[in-house]
């Protein structure tokens, strides 16, 4: 008997059917997890500034799109080079099918077949590919090779009306932005060769990932000198339901890492809008190894474990190298 489903690349028209498959199994009844739009969708994929579109569908013959694998492919910053590596997003199966066909199951054949055809160690393939934990975890630590590589601790701090704002170097000036200007090529290039691994953090990519996002309001921060216009600094943050409700969340950052002043000034304007908006603490993320997890601590932010952890699949670097070298924020992921 002929198997009436088909594992298959994504064809144009397809995303109205992979909608309706992860409508049907993601979203939560309190709203945690919220039904996706086709607008989402469209900016995800079809808008990623690489260019690339990596979707591995299955098809069934009367029922349409039943499960899929995908993945966020981004530019990175390694090797004292631009690679490629993209983060594992909306992987999915309908309950009934999940254990159809060949052993162990569609999930991961959905999987063998996006490996196959996009990662690997050459240049143009996909380094790794990253994501945070999902039910399959398992099955995908078994036959797709996910390791774990870091706990997700958040660093925090408590900002409240009693909390008094932070002194702000005189000769900076911090300001919100609608888009990041285009010198913020230059400061990623300044910075780029201090970074072992990071995403490419040019103002093409910055202002898709935040200013385009169509479902979800970020606050962009430009920090320059007061004579001169010279951009020392970037942030973003917004207000999420995230392990924490209600909870500012500083989600990218790019700065020096020796650059105190530039850090209290961000950090300062930060926590005044945690302040307006009566979250109640600022939380992020960062590398353990990063001095700027170190340097936030010194700033009276403080660190507590979350229920998260970061998983990935190399092919090419070992699981040490990525614990060493990888600059990430909350924004490398697509949870905040």
């Amino acid at each position: 008997m002929a198997d009436p489903i088909t594992i298959r690349t994504y064809r144009p028209g397809d995303e109205t059917a992979i909608l309706d498959c992860y409508n049907r199994i993601f979203p939560t009844p309190d709203g945690t997890i919220p039904p996706r739009s086709l607008a989402h969708w469209r900016w995800k994929y079809h808008d990623n500034p690489t260019g690339l579109l990596h979707h591995v569908v299955a098809e069934h013959e009367t029922e349409g799109v039943i499960g899929g694998y995908a993945g966020i492919p981004v530019r990175i910053w390694s090797e004292g080079r631009e690679q490629l590596a993209a983060q594992g997003v909306d992987l999915m199966v309908l309950p009934q099918w999940r254990r159809h066909g060949a052993r162990p199951g569609l999930f991961i054949h959905l999987g063998w077949m996006y490996h196959e055809l996009w990662c690997g160690s050459q240049d143009g393939k996909v380094l790794f590919t990253y994501g945070w934990p999902v039910p399959a975890w398992r099955m995908g630590q078994r036959y797709l090779g996910y390791v774990n590589i870091r706990d997700w601790d958040f660093t925090f701090r408590e900002v409240g009306d009693a909390t008094l704002p932070r002194a702000v170097p005189g000769e900076l000036e911090v300001r919100v932005v609608e888009r990041f200007a285009q010198d913020t090529d230059a400061l990623f290039e300044a910075l780029k060769p201090t970074m072992g691994l990071a995403l490419w953090r040019d103002a093409r990519y910055l202002n898709w990932r935040y200013a385009a996002r169509p479902d979800r309001k970020y606050v962009l921060l430009e920090c320059r000198e007061r004579a001169t216009g010279a951009l020392r600094g970037i942030a973003v943050h917004c207000v999420a339901d995230f392990v924490r409700p209600h909870t500012t969340f500083l989600v990218d950052w790019l700065a020096r890492a020796d650059d105190g002043d530039t850090t209290v000034a961000l950090l300062a304007a930060v926590e005044a809008s945690a302040r307006a908006d009566r979250t109640g603490v600022v939380a992020s993320v960062w590398n353990h190894v990063d001095p700027r997890f170190l340097l936030l601590q010194d700033l009276g932010y403080r660190v507590r474990g979350t229920p998260y952890f970061l998983v990935l699949a190399s092919f090419k670097y070992d699981t040490i190298y990525y614990r060493d070298h990888w600059y990430f924020t909350m924004g490398d992921a697509d949870l905040i």
